[in-house]
């Protein structure tokens, strides 16, 4: 049994890796053509556009890696069952389950790599990517006013204090409506909300703020009004300008935390919940297809690698659309968020394991 798991393990290597440089190259095609174009007409550096789109590998790889296993997955079996193999690994007494179970396998593992690209290298690649084609290649500047900024500083491993503010105007070099919570031993003991922090004399100061302090059970509070309060931030201006994310720049925890500080706010969060959602449905959609693409591929009558290509189109082509439905319902607040995100691996599933239990009678 080893031996045969072996064997269907290596017959999706090819068609895999096929299907990783098959379905990438579909993707970075047409942003092989704005660089260029941006090259040609705008005289944009070379080696900009190359580091932009190198930078934007990882990312692609994130979406193409579930695709080549649907892929892969078809084409493997197709051959295998036009060439009637799996007849006789069934008729020599390789169980259905024993015949799943390693092609699963190999999703799984592909599942737990795209999910670590995911985290480890898509986020800082997204952000250089963006700073690169804003700055060196369209040759402008990163937008001035940002909204919901969030700044966090650690000591010794454990949040000190974290800043959300509403907005911040790079021209005036000022933070909106800020609120300033201190820890102490992961419990809030002081929270400061502050009209405006300002840069002058290469120094913040709050305005037209309150403190409240915490102490036990007991709080009381200190309002400094017009007067200015210094406080440091351990940031210049510039650097707070530059460490504004996207969702798609941070990582799962740190878009947690940056969820987590909105909600506080009242700041409307469903759109990034079902993005955060997102991040670990798109890496474990490689066991979904794999889940449908096992039954559709032992069927006899595909003998053709077009048709396996063909059918794995149109199986990615409705995930996608199940996917954008989710997660406008998601983002709209017609759903949760998380079945915003995840609705479309459920409904394939689903049709997966139906057409399992079909094809293992």
């Amino acid at each position: 049994m080893r031996i045969l798991a072996r064997y269907l393990v290596k017959e999706m290597v090819m068609p895999m890796l096929f299907g990783v440089c098959a379905f990438t190259s579909l993707f970075v095609s047409g942003d092989l053509i704005d660089l260029a174009n941006m090259v040609m007409q705008k005289g944009a550096p070379i080696a900009a556009a190359l580091q932009v789109f190198l930078l934007g590998l990882p990312q692609i790889v994130v979406w193409t890696f579930p695709m080549a296993v649907l892929l892969a997955t078809l084409l493997s079996l197709s051959r295998l069952s036009a060439n009637s193999e799996i007849v006789a690994m069934r008729a020599g007494g390789l169980s259905f389950t024993n015949l799943v179970v390693p092609l699963m396998g190999v999703a799984l593992v592909v599942s737990l790599l795209t999910f670590t690209i995911q985290e480890l290298f898509v986020p800082a690649a997204n952000t250089k990517s963006h700073r690169i084609m804003v700055q060196e290649i369209q040759g402008g500047k990163l937008p001035t006013v940002t909204n919901h900024v969030v700044i966090r500083h650690y000591e010794r491993g454990q949040l000190s204090w974290s800043l959300y503010a509403r907005s911040y105007d790079g021209k005036t070099q000022t933070l909106q409506h800020a609120t300033i919570m201190r820890m102490n031993n992961n419990r809030p003991n002081q929270t400061t909300y502050a009209e405006r922090i300002v840069w002058e004399n290469d120094a913040w100061y709050m305005e037209n703020g309150i403190t409240y302090f915490l102490a036990g059970d007991s709080a009381y509070s200190m309002q400094f009004g017009s007067s200015r309060q210094p406080i440091n931030l351990g940031q210049r201006p510039e650097e707070i300008a530059a460490a504004q994310k996207d969702p798609e720049q941070m990582s799962l925890a740190e878009l947690r935390e940056h969820i987590g500080v909105m909600r506080s706010q009242g700041a409307e969060v469903k759109e990034l919940e079902v993005k955060m959602h997102l991040k670990y449905a798109i890496p474990f959609a490689s066991l979904v297809f794999a889940l449908i693409g096992v039954p559709l591929g032992i069927q006899p009558h595909r003998s053709s690698g077009s048709i396996g290509f063909g059918l794995s189109i149109i199986i990615i082509f409705i995930y996608y659309v199940l996917m954008t439905l989710g997660t406008a319902l998601g983002q709209g607040g017609h759903m949760p968020s998380w079945l915003g995100a995840w609705i479309q691996n459920i409904i394939i599933s689903a049709v997966g394991l139906y057409l399992m239990r079909r094809a293992a009678r």
